[in-house]
């Protein structure tokens, strides 16, 4: 094998080694000055990270993500209310120790929590 197939086996494997590594859910709230938790992924429309405090909730904060940022495309300013996961959510932008993020809270009073950061 000459020098420049070595060197992209030699990538290929650490790519690899760092795919593999990488966890699926990863702590979260630097930005928020919250609680840790958990990304659960990416918001489909504003690109946003979405996370929550346990990684149970993923499939329902992705859901109130998508709900929510769909508004956005409509106009919709301030608060928002999102029907969304089976529950109503209150929706709206945060300041944060970093940076402004989008949280929505269940208004049911289960008190879970979905932010949306950059």
């Amino acid at each position: 094998m000459n020098a420049p197939m070595r060197t992209v086996a030699a990538g290929a494997v650490g790519i690899a080694v760092l795919a593999l590594a990488t966890p699926a859910a990863r702590a979260v709230g630097e930005n928020t000055g919250g609680k840790p938790g958990v990304i659960c992924g990416t918001d489909g429309t504003s690109g946003l990270t979405v996370g929550t405090a346990h990684a149970r909730d993923c499939a329902a904060a992705l859901q109130v993500a998508s709900a929510y940022t769909r508004g956005w495309n409509n106009g919709a300013d301030g608060v928002t209310i999102v029907h969304a996961a089976g529950s109503v959510w209150s929706c709206r932008e945060r300041t944060g120790p970093l940076n402004p993020y989008q949280e929505c809270v269940e208004t049911g009073g289960n008190n879970r929590r979905v932010t949306l950061t950059s």
